[in-house]
């Protein structure tokens, strides 16, 4: 019976919805439905009014139930400056008989990466763990079933403000998404859409909302840094606006309607706007970044739907990048013709959420009780399988 999974991202000031299907028996994920509807009372994934809240989101899952034969897991993509992202790590002696790392160190080795000085207002809502060290071996993918003496684990925690969290939890409790995971949209594109030579490289992605941009950079092959940043697509209409000595309302409807190419004036005047973004949002980086100040990516990803060919022409001059492209999931399996920049965040939720699980599963599959296991008991070596 294949599993229905449904990804919420909130982006902007609308809910991004990619309905899903897998097939455990082939391993095979297919793209139902994706679906977009205008959320005003979110702003990202922060709450502005608790009741129209709750009416939208109402609202949005009763239009996805014909799509739903029974009720799916739920992945909630979380955006917004209320986010916060750090690097960490994580200590753990062996003190099993024969200093063979089991599952047991591995999470409390991941465990022990939240430092004890985390703020009480953050709480943490994810933890990627990124390489192993065991007794100073660096590099390690995978310590299960290895022997010595400590282990230690590299992480990125993406933390949120708990206030902010349990609002929205409140109102996804209240329209019957009681048991749903929350995960950094951000962190679901990087995994998702840096290939491995990107990150090997170095490499930037840009997902440029409506309100505000996430971000997430890749180093050695390491995920570094990561940002909310209250710069987006209003950003551009503001400073279209100062251009012309317009209010905002007007302009708002004048870019609604704007087609490329059809006024010349308005092209330039696009056309500056979008490149005093893109100064704002690399001196932000610059500010933020001792990493990225000293090591400026040469691959750039951009996602959001801004991302036209003019714009990665901009882009790419701006942050001196060597390569730039566009960041869409590939090879998916779909039902619909959903292929545009600004769903991959719901898209590379999915992906992001079966990958983790998978990974889970495969450190922790129990097996039946048997002879073999009595011997490897015996041994003090049953943790290992």
């Amino acid at each position: 019976m294949p599993q229905t999974i449904l990804s919420l991202d909130f982006y902007g000031n609308e809910i991004i919805a990619a309905l899903a299907s897998l097939d455990e028996d082939t391993d095979t994920l297919r793209l139902r439905h994706v679906f977009n509807q205008p959320c005003r009372a979110f702003t990202s994934a922060l709450v502005r009014d608790m009741e129209s809240a709750r009416t939208e989101l109402t609202d949005l899952l009763s239009q996805l139930a014909p799509y739903m034969q029974d009720p799916p897991s739920v992945i909630v993509g979380l955006r917004g400056p209320f986010l916060s992202y750090k690097r960490s790590s994580g200590f753990k002696s062996i003190d099993s008989r024969n200093r063979v790392i089991s599952n047991r160190e591995i999470d409390a080795a991941i465990h022990n990466s939240i430092p004890t000085s985390l703020s009480d207002t953050l709480e943490v809502v994810d933890i990627l763990p990124q390489a192993y060290t065991i007794d100073g071996n660096v590099g390690i993918i995978n310590p299960k079933g290895m022997c010595g003496f400590t282990l230690e684990v590299e992480t990125f925690l993406s933390c949120a403000l708990s206030t902010h969290l349990n609002t929205l939890l409140n109102v996804l409790k209240t329209c019957g998404c009681e048991d749903c995971q929350v995960l950094p949209s951000i962190v679901a594109l990087g995994e998702t859409l840096v290939k491995t030579d990107e990150k090997t490289t170095g490499t930037l992605l840009l997902d440029i909302g409506q309100t505000h941009t996430s971000a997430i950079m890749y180093h050695k092959g390491a995920l570094v840094d990561a940002w909310e940043l209250n710069l987006g697509q209003n950003t551009i209409i503001e400073a279209v606006a100062d251009l012309l000595q317009n209010d905002l309302p007007t302009v708002r409807d004048l870019m609604a309607h704007y087609e490329p190419g059809s006024d010349e004036i308005m092209d330039e005047v696009l056309e500056d706007a979008q490149i005093q973004l893109l100064q704002k949002l690399k001196k932000e980086l610059l500010q933020s970044s001792l990493l990225y100040l000293k090591h400026p990516s040469s691959n750039l990803i951009v996602c959001g739907s801004q991302t036209d060919k003019s714009f990665l022409k901009r882009i790419k001059k701006v942050f001196n990048a060597r390569k730039v492209r566009v960041g869409t999931v590939e090879h998916f399996m779909t039902d619909c013709a959903e292929d545009a920049p600004d769903v991959a965040g719901a898209i590379s939720l999915l992906y992001h959420f079966l990958e983790r699980n998978q990974n889970e599963r495969s450190v922790s599959q129990p097996k039946e009780s048997g002879l073999l296991d009595g011997i490897l008991s015996k041994l003090g070596l049953n943790s290992l399988f």
